[in-house]
């Protein structure tokens, strides 16, 4: 239900989980102006508030609330940024009294919105100031491990948007450029222009949280949810090389694709890359690690919002041309068809196992009804969802993998 527009309400009932979960989502087009921002305002909703201005004496009532937890977290998703409010806490059936603890997390989430630490239209300085300073070292450890590393860098060589190149941290220099009232500003701009989700999931008085969330005088806002990326293919293969004093080298492979989500194909291209990359069985594994002996780790994984399939290994330097041979081989292995039905149905159940499992956390289950409002009828059921794998034909796979195109190489070059 919307609260107001573009403010939804999405309650899931369940009694499978000890503890009540509530998820505030703050939706919002992916913007380097904008996300650096939006990171740092996220860090001082969950430090400290008015109510509660120092960490400690925050953490304090957490735990006074049966060690309940509040946390922010930062992601991305094709054009959307994304800012979540995480809330946990012990469930009534395990209580004495009802309804106590909900009331008590949604007042402590409205004194975090709407009551701040901040004052003039800045938050605290000296607060702020470690929160801007623990995140900047946070993201140069970021940056030294380096699979994080090369995974950015190929980013940069595969995307012709400057947004869609950034982490959804954005990057160091764009947190140093931002100050106390930037950051506050940013969370006005979140309560005012983003889309905002309530998820409720467990067992709440329905009426008794509207009139709560009513309280925070939310006004309506338009803001159209446009999760999708799309660019043409280039011709011209996108190179980089960096030599850096560390023992493993990190060779990784990024492909172009033309399938759209909720497509046939895109379901083709699901067991496509389980078969690729994605299992134990797969072929990069079997091949490359195992039979080879050539990669430390090896995997694929393709991001469906930004058409971009990632092939990426640990290697020793001098396997840098035999293990990118292996790994086209592999590719084009699977656009002649070279794989067996038995390969095919073991990689379906290694795919529905997975969905299967995870319907069994919160995390899964809270981001399946979110995709369900943006997606609407794109959006499939489990069940629906488990059928259409199961309907992937060998032929379709193959058109799929025909559909690659390598758009970019990155290299890492280490001194062994």
């Amino acid at each position: 239900m919307e609260l107001v527009t573009g403010v939804n309400i999405h309650f899931i009932k369940s009694g499978k989980f000890k503890t009540n979960q509530i998820k505030v989502r703050f939706s919002a087009p992916l913007s380097e102006k904008t996300m650096a921002g939006r990171v740092l305002a996220s860090r001082m909703i969950e430090t400290a508030n008015q109510l509660y201005p120092t960490s400690q004496q925050f953490r304090e009532q957490l735990a006074n609330l049966y060690g309940a937890n509040f946390s922010t977290s930062v992601s991305k998703r094709g054009q959307m940024h994304y800012i979540d409010i995480h809330l946990s806490y012990v469930r009534d059936a395990f209580l004495s009294k009802k309804n106590v603890l909900t009331d008590q997390m949604l007042e402590l989430l409205k004194v975090s919105l709407n009551a701040p630490l901040a004052e003039n239209d800045r938050f605290d300085s000296e607060t702020f100031s470690v929160e801007k300073k623990n995140l900047i070292t946070e993201l140069e450890a970021e940056i030294e491990n380096h699979f994080y590393y090369a995974h950015q860098q190929l980013n940069h060589l595969f995307y012709d948007q400057a947004d869609m190149k950034l982490s959804k941290y954005a990057s160091v220099e764009h947190i140093k450029d931002e100050d106390e009232a930037t950051a506050y500003q940013a969370l006005q701009d979140m309560l005012k222009s983003d889309r905002i989700d309530f998820f409720f999931m467990g067992d709440f008085n329905e009426l008794a949280v509207i009139e709560k969330l009513e309280k925070l005088h939310l006004q309506p806002r338009q803001l159209d949810v446009n999760l999708f990326y799309q660019q043409p293919f280039s011709n011209v293969v996108r190179e980089g090389l960096e030599q850096r004093d560390i023992h493993q080298s990190i060779l990784e492979l990024g492909y172009h694709f033309p399938v759209r989500y909720g497509e046939r194909e895109h379901f083709a291209l699901i067991v496509l890359n389980g078969l690729l990359g994605a299992f134990s069985h797969s072929k990069l594994f079997t091949t490359i690690r195992e039979k080879e002996g050539l990669a430390y780790t090896i995997s694929s994984h393709f991001d469906i919002f930004s058409n971009f399939l990632r092939i990426y290994a640990g290697i020793d330097r001098k396997n840098r041309t035999r293990t990118m041979t292996l790994m086209s081989r592999q590719i084009n292995d699977l656009k002649r068809g070279k794989f067996t039905t038995e390969e095919i149905n073991l990689t379906k159940e290694m795919i529905i196992n997975a969905a299967k499992l995870s319907q069994d956390r919160p995390g899964t289950l809270l981001e399946r009804a979110y995709l369900q409002t943006v997606l609407g009828k794109q959006f499939l059921s489990i069940e629906d969802w488990i059928q259409a794998i199961e309907e992937v034909t060998k032929e379709e796979m193959t058109t799929v993998a025909k559909s690659l195109k390598l758009q970019s190489v990155y290299f890492m070059e280490g001194r062994e």
